[in-house]
């Protein structure tokens, strides 16, 4: 049994700080348990109620009489430590009470040596206990296979197979919202780490990178101590499934703000960068990047190659398409058979533009459902397309339901049997819900603009080669090694008054740690 297994599967909960005070999060994660139908014991502690949402109320920890594999606290900071000690009481009698997840604010994040403090005495209260523990600082977890929730926003949601690691709650409960109107994700789990004074990103990531419910994994990241160990866990998951990460702290502004807001260390952001190419991790370049990317690996295969075609019915929005693609290094346009350039050619209109340029149909408003229909599967079953992007806006004159039927029915008979990536803008997506709606709940995914979608194929068309380089020759972080290497370098330098190496000692020292340097000859006189 994995030590993080009584997070994400516990048999009981303990709410401490538990509240009948509907306005109060200790109420709201109470709702929230019941509203997933956690089948576990669900245990109110509050030594001032008898009952609450008729469940028993118990005043200690300690007294709760079923089983408790998980224990979460709300309390203030100072009585959070003060229940720590009655937690590590029962995980010492009963020999359960496992993990805790402390919700509670008010320690290091706060830049105090008071909030260190507090930290410290948590922390090593449970770790001499042998409890887990989750935060403090977080909003916790959320499994919608085990029917877990320890955050007071989100109950009940569609399950699915993203992975959430994030150092804000907010920010990501922010994204659950975002995608529940259209379902554009389902979520396997949600981790909110807070200030990661036990369990940290790094084995978190290990643990999703097991996990069978998991296809993708979001991470959102202040900053880390030991960015190396992250990596090089990052390494081993990304093959088996692509990793996005959004990282904040890239200023010296936005660094101040993450220290004060879960005591991160942020580092400088160019290795971050170099990091992510070298390990096979996606890092989005903005909030909506990172949202949008997450929704299509959520639902879609890894494009098998770099070959896209577009079917639209709106000629500008499918040139503007095409400008896009012409601005990326990874996509090219599909160049379809013979034999499939008939096929389309009796179905179309002589008004349409047909591969002009290559890899591109507009049918102009002389379309049907059934033609788009028809069209696709003629795509989806050509060996030199590997992924589709079609661009639809609302036509009165169509039906929104039977559109989207048909566009479902051309994908799940001939687009998922070939393994394809398909891609549907749908321009002013709220004038036609239903059909963004349909398309979404069958696993296809919806974007607003064509941009959005160019920018998300080639996100995936990088990783799939990023992960094909892994395999070959980039197969390891260079190793670093902080031995008498480096110590030489620093001392010669010191000794010569200089804080900095030159450019001969510095090329002799990447040479030392494995990194090539270019050949070299230092000349002495002219």
């Amino acid at each position: 049994m994995h030590s993080l297994d009584s997070f994400f599967k516990p048999r009981g909960i303990a709410v401490v700080g538990a509240s009948a005070d509907h306005a109060k999060p200790g109420n709201a994660i109470l709702r929230r348990l019941v509203e997933m139908g956690f089948k576990g014991g669900i245990y109110p502690v509050n030594p001032r109620e008898k009952e609450i949402m008729k469940l028993r109320c118990y005043s200690s920890v300690v007294d709760v009489d079923g089983v408790v594999d998980l224990v979460v606290l709300l309390l203030p900071a100072q009585r959070a430590v003060e229940a720590a000690r009655d937690i590590a009481e029962r995980a010492a009698q009963v020999g359960d009470a496992k993990a805790v997840i402390c919700v509670s604010g008010g320690f290091k994040e706060l830049g105090t040596e008071e909030g260190v403090e507090r930290e410290r005495k948590l922390t090593d209260t449970l770790k001499e206990a042998g409890v887990r523990l989750i935060g403090p600082n977080c909003l916790g977890i959320i499994d919608t296979y085990s029917r877990v929730t320890t955050n007071f926003d989100v109950g009940n949601y569609p399950a699915g197979g993203l992975s959430i690691i994030t150092q804000s709650g907010a920010l990501a409960t922010s994204l659950l919202f975002w995608a529940l109107r259209y379902r554009r994700i389902g979520l396997s789990k949600f981790i909110s780490l807070g200030n990661m004074a036990d369990v940290d990103i790094v084995e978190v990531l290990n643990y999703l990178g097991e996990d069978e419910n998991t296809r993708v994994i979001a991470l959102y990241l202040e900053g880390i101590e030991n960015p190396r160990r992250l990596f090089q866990t990052a390494q081993q998951v990304t093959p088996r499934k692509p990793v996005v990460m959004l990282k904040a702290g890239k200023s010296e502004l936005g660094s101040k703000a993450a220290k004060s807001h879960t005591g991160a260390l942020t580092g400088p952001d160019i290795l971050y960068t170099i990091a992510c190419r070298q390990t096979g991790v996606i890092r989005a370049e903005s909030l909506l990047d990172f949202y949008e990317t997450l929704h299509a690996l959520e639902k879609q295969p890894i494009p098998r190659g770099n070959r896209v075609f577009i079917l639209t019915h709106i000629g500008g929005p499918g040139t503007l398409c095409l400008d896009e693609i012409g601005r990326t290094e990874n996509l090219d346009m599909a160049v379809i058979t013979e034999k499939a350039r008939e096929e389309i050619r009796r179905m179309i209109a002589p008004t349409a533009t047909f591969c002009r340029p290559e890899g591109y149909i507009d049918v102009t408003a002389s379309h049907t459902e059934e033609l788009h229909n028809k069209i696709l599967k003629v795509l989806f079953n050509e060996e030199n397309v590997d992924a589709v992007i079609q661009i639809m806006a609302p036509s009165r004159f169509l039906s929104e339901r039977l559109m989207a039927e048909n566009v479902v029915d051309a994908y799940e008979n001939a687009g998922r049997k070939h393994g394809k990536t398909f891609l549907n803008v749908i321009t002013y997506s709220d004038s036609a819900s239903e059909c963004k709606m349909i398309l979404e709940e069958k696993g296809l995914p919806t974007f607003d603009t064509p941009e959005i979608a160019v920018k998300v194929l080639s996100t995936m068309v990088n990783y799939r080669l990023q992960v094909e380089k892994l395999k070959d020759r980039y197969n390891k972080l260079y190793p670093l090694n902080p031995s008498n290497k480096f110590t030489k370098f620093r001392e010669r330098a010191e000794k010569a008054g200089r804080k900095h190496l030159l450019e001969p000692e510095a090329y002799e020292l990447l040479r030392n740690i494995g990194i090539q340097v270019p050949k070299y000859t230092i000349i002495r006189n002219a």
